[in-house]
């Protein structure tokens, strides 16, 4: 392939990805995005990579007049930054000034109460925007001991776990990124049902942008069968459709566990092994799920919860279903099975008897002509 061709094909896969990857001048309604940044001490050498990655490729390249805006920066505790719509450009300046102000000074890294704070202290009731979620943190759940999301040994308590169960239900897209490797991003990501990325410490803001450069496409579920059939094994499927859009390649959707919450009890899974399907640029997919759920009742409502691997996650992350079982004939099956042999034996007992009647008469008829 000679120099010419390298360059033409180089500059199609430029224009390409230009056209497919959404960005603030190219969508069309307004949005809502929900940042939460990690400022604690063990942060110093990467926040400024950090800040200059959320002010160059979100807030200068993503954000329009009319968007709504929450920053959470965190450590131990959580402090108030911004929050509200941005009306102008001056509310533009004033959430850069934010960003540009905050340091990593903070003892402990309490991701709970940063989540907690997020969902309490969200302004807007505009159900229909769309909703992003970018969690970006270099440590582990370390919550100082006053916390209620407090444990020993770093753990995610009761408290975080019922906290992300929230957030779950919002049908928001969330992307945790972890920078280096002594971090519970991962971890996280699967709590939250999101999708996780990584990037090495020390990372430049390009490399950060470079890792993060689709933040704004996203998988929806835009249709889903709300009954679940299973047979008298157990076995079913959840039938959804999913829409993929703002992406500039087909991606791979990895579903680790299928979690089912049935009446607040303990979840488990009901997938018996990880479950993979790709999806096109602006694609609707229709995707049937196999599922294997120990039957209970005849017919239950239950929390579907589904938790993924990788950077690719669709939303909501949790839906509501009716199970219901069919654990083989059922009952008026059995009544009509029934009716149907009580009538043909009864048939055959009067055919019998005609039968039996006609032998009878014959024989007496033979007796009279012997005599």
């Amino acid at each position: 392939m000679n120099k010419k061709a390298i360059f033409m094909f180089f500059l199609c896969f430029l224009l390409l990805k230009t056209i497919f990857t959404l960005s603030a001048d190219q969508r069309v309604g307004n949005i809502e995005i929900y940042l939460v940044l990690d400022k604690s001490s063990s942060m110093i050498e990467e926040i400024d990579s950090v800040k200059e990655y959320v002010t160059e490729s979100i807030i200068n390249k993503l954000v329009l007049e009319g968007d709504y805006f929450l920053l959470v920066p965190f450590y131990g505790k959580t402090d108030e930054s911004y929050n509200g719509y941005i009306n102008s450009k001056i509310d533009i300046t004033r959430l850069q000034n934010n960003i540009s102000e905050i340091e990593a000074d903070g003892l402990y890294t309490d991701i709970g109460n940063a989540l907690n704070y997020l969902r309490k202290n969200i302004i807007t009731e505009n159900e229909l925007s769309r909703k992003y979620m970018l969690l970006i943190t270099d440590g582990k759940q370390e919550a100082p001991p006053d916390s209620i999301f407090y444990s020993p040994d770093g753990s995610f308590n009761h408290e975080f776990l019922a906290n992300t169960k929230e957030i779950q239900k919002k049908g928001w897209k969330i992307v945790v990124m972890g920078i280096g490797t002594n971090t519970a991003a991962k971890e996280i990501a699967e709590e939250l049902s999101a999708g996780y990325k990584n990037v090495s410490e020390l990372s430049t803001a390009q490399e950060i942008s470079d890792t993060l450069d689709d933040f704004l496409g996203r998988f929806d579920i835009v249709s889903f069968n709300k009954n679940i059939e299973l047979d008298k094994n157990g076995i079913g499927t959840i039938d959804l459709e999913i829409k993929g859009e703002g992406f500039s390649e087909i991606k791979d959707i990895k579903i680790n566990e299928i979690l089912m919450n049935y009446n607040d009890n303990k979840s488990n899974n009901i997938l018996n092994t990880p479950f993979t399907f790709n999806i096109n640029i602006d694609e609707t997919l229709k995707v049937s799920i196999p599922v294997n759920i120990t039957p209970r009742d005849d017919e239950y409502p239950a929390n579907i919860i589904f938790v993924f691997e990788g950077e690719n996650a669709f939303s909501p992350s949790v839906i509501s279903l009716n199970i219901k079982n069919n654990k083989g004939i059922s009952f008026y099956y059995y009544i009509i099975i029934i009716f149907v042999i009580s009538f043909i034996s009864y048939f055959a007992y009067r055919i019998w008897q005609r039968k039996r009647l006609e032998d009878d008469n014959n024989s007496n008829e033979s007796k009279k002509g012997e005599i």
